[in-house]
């Protein structure tokens, strides 16, 4: 296998659909609150891939003002340009593809306005701090740090007894 040309055109989102459904989308406890790290997060790649873009554009002009030099430099700085413009491609790709499995996992989850997603913060408070107690105890009973117990939870490799209730806490 030529690794350099495989790597020239493989396609890879910086994360897998996998690591979006489980570990962003279950990283909350709530509907309105994974919507909204949804939402997050769509801005922020939206806005990474519109300034990708305009990387290339300004690349593109660079090109064409060092390829009318006739310095030797100028075209190396010209070749190396279009080298970053074929890795922004990729990288570009790549983003595109993490932003329609974001759209995918929206239409799962369903919208919610900012107003609902404030009146869910006791309920998803609730249920995470519980959350977090209960990994906090089985921790200690397991001897499994409480942040790998949270991963296997969220990847459906583990389950917690009483749907999130914390028997510890009063009032819980």
């Amino acid at each position: 296998m030529d690794i350099i040309t495989k790597t020239s055109s493989t396609i890879l989102p910086s994360r897998s659909r996998y690591q979006l459904r489980h570990f962003v989308l279950n990283a909350h406890d709530t509907r309105p609150m994974q919507w909204r790290q949804i939402v997050l997060e769509a801005q922020k790649l939206a806005y990474d891939i519109a300034m990708a873009e305009l990387d290339i554009k300004k690349k593109q002009i660079e090109i064409k003002r060092l390829a009318a030099s006739d310095d030797e430099v100028d075209a190396i700085e010209a070749e190396e340009r279009r080298l970053g413009i074929a890795l922004t491609e990729r990288v570009l790709a790549g983003a595109r593809l993490e932003l329609g499995w974001l759209e995918e996992l929206a239409a799962e989850v369903g919208q919610f306005t900012a107003e609902q997603i404030e009146a869910d913060q006791p309920e998803y408070w609730r249920l995470r701090l519980s959350r977090q107690a209960s990994m906090d105890r089985m921790s200690i009973q397991q001897g499994i740090g409480a942040c790998n117990l949270n991963s296997m939870l969220q990847a459906g490799m583990l389950q917690l007894e009483g749907q999130q209730q914390c028997d510890i806490l009063p009032g819980a």
